[in-house]
């Protein structure tokens, strides 16, 4: 016969304990989690009993609700057989788990274990879920379709993050589902993403990219002095002549080689077979620009001496770059769209092809079966980066040689 009590974990270096409840059947002891943890305030160690009546109702009723099944089990034992009867109250206590498991510390356990990059997106999610939850304790069987919406409703001011958080839980949830479910059982049965589809979120194409006359106004723009605002305007042309580098890239990059830059994007290099690679030959335009923020200790550029992390970098552009906008009356000007603006005049102004300019941008390509059949030759698009900048910076024809020299042409 089985019996069920209330045991409390140690004390942790956070001043909680956590609750479990001790399933004895036999020799054997099983504990069960619960989710619940409890602070100094909401436990007397002299009495051994939970002084929270919220917390303590919980308990009683994940126990009861223990109790009820293990007795279903009990009184079929004779049928079932006495090895049998252990193994379903295992299933059982299992169900249980699952059931009480808290999305907060599953979370917090697969990101501690995890070699994902964007931990910081998870963490930021945590928060804000907290905050629409009221606390950071949420049971998996709490998240259907019904609390999905009312997250999304909570975030409809937000809608880059509506996009990204939903699209997070989902993917933690389905996590969850891998590591519980089995071939022979499926423990978490109900996905609630089956039916709710994250939103998506809708882009206007080509707004971030600048006319040919708004790029010009930031090339020809003179900084006054050393800080951010030059910073900014060397890096956005260097961003758009090394075909829309983003700036993690800029701050990461370590291999210059004969002319020619050569790096994974940080962004996709870990979720594509190629890692993201590719070759950018130095345009002679930029190679006073290159040696005057040439870096040291491996590194293409000398930005981490300033910044200690990419963001730091990255929010410093910004802040630079609204400061050349404020000057140009160009509100809202953003490093990315150095980015944008290089597809966009290499598309319609150079009119290359699509398949080109994605190349170019190192996105993932169209043509998977070709891909495995062409070897990858980067000269294309360098070819196609040297006839742009050419033409942008009103250039005489400038062969793909990293000792040549950019002419400008005569002004009639």
């Amino acid at each position: 016969m089985a019996t069920i009590a209330i045991e409390f974990g140690k004390l942790t270096s956070k001043k909680t304990r956590e609750v479990y409840l001790l399933v004895r059947q036999g020799k054997s002891r099983r504990r069960v989690k619960t989710g619940v943890k409890l602070t100094e305030s909401e436990y007397s160690e002299k009495t051994g009993k939970i002084k929270s009546v919220s917390k303590a109702r919980t308990i009683e009723k994940l126990k009861g609700e223990l109790e009820e099944n293990l007795e279903a089990v009990e009184q079929n034992a004779k049928s079932i057989g006495p090895s049998d009867g252990e193994y379903v109250t295992k299933q059982i206590i299992k169900k249980q788990e699952v059931k009480t498991m808290d999305f907060f510390s599953f979370t917090e356990g697969w990101l501690a274990r995890t070699n994902i990059k964007s931990v910081k997106n998870y963490k930021c999610m945590l928060n804000t879920l907290a905050k629409f939850n009221g606390s950071r304790k949420l049971p998996f069987n709490e998240i259907d379709v019904s609390f999905l919406k009312r997250f999304e409703s909570h975030l409809e001011e937000r809608p880059r993050a509506k996009t990204m958080y939903l699209g997070l839980i989902r993917h933690l949830f389905r996590e969850a589902m891998i590591e519980f479910n089995t071939d022979d059982e499926t423990v978490i049965k109900s996905d609630p993403f089956r039916r709710y589809k994250a939103p998506k979120q809708v882009m206007k194409k080509g707004v971030r990219a600048l006319s040919l006359e708004d790029f010009m106004k930031i090339v020809n723009y003179q900084p006054h002095g050393a800080g951010r605002a030059l910073l900014a305007h060397d890096c956005f042309i260097l961003s758009f002549c090394l075909m829309g580098i983003n700036s993690v890239d800029l701050y990461n990059v370590k291999k210059l080689e004969h002319g020619i830059l050569k790096y994974n994007r940080t962004k996709t290099k870990d979720r594509r077979s190629d890692d993201a690679y590719i070759e950018v030959r130095i345009h002679p335009f930029i190679k006073k620009l290159m040696a005057k923020w040439k870096g040291t200790g491996g590194y293409v550029f000398n930005f981490r001496k300033r910044f200690k992390h990419p963001e730091d970098f990255n929010r410093s552009l910004n802040v630079g770059l609204k400061t050349i906008g404020d000057e140009l009356h160009m509100p809202g000007l953003q490093f990315y769209q150095a980015r944008h603006t290089f597809a966009t005049l290499s598309r319609n102004m150079m009119k290359f092809s699509k398949s080109d300019v994605d190349e170019a941008l190192n996105h993932v390509g169209s043509y998977d079966i070709a891909d495995v059949y062409i070897t990858k030759d980067f000269s294309i698009i360098n070819e196609n980066n040297f006839k742009l900048i050419d033409k942008v910076f009103n250039l005489e024809p400038t062969p793909m040689d990293s000792k040549a020299i950019a002419i400008p042409r005569k002004c009639n």
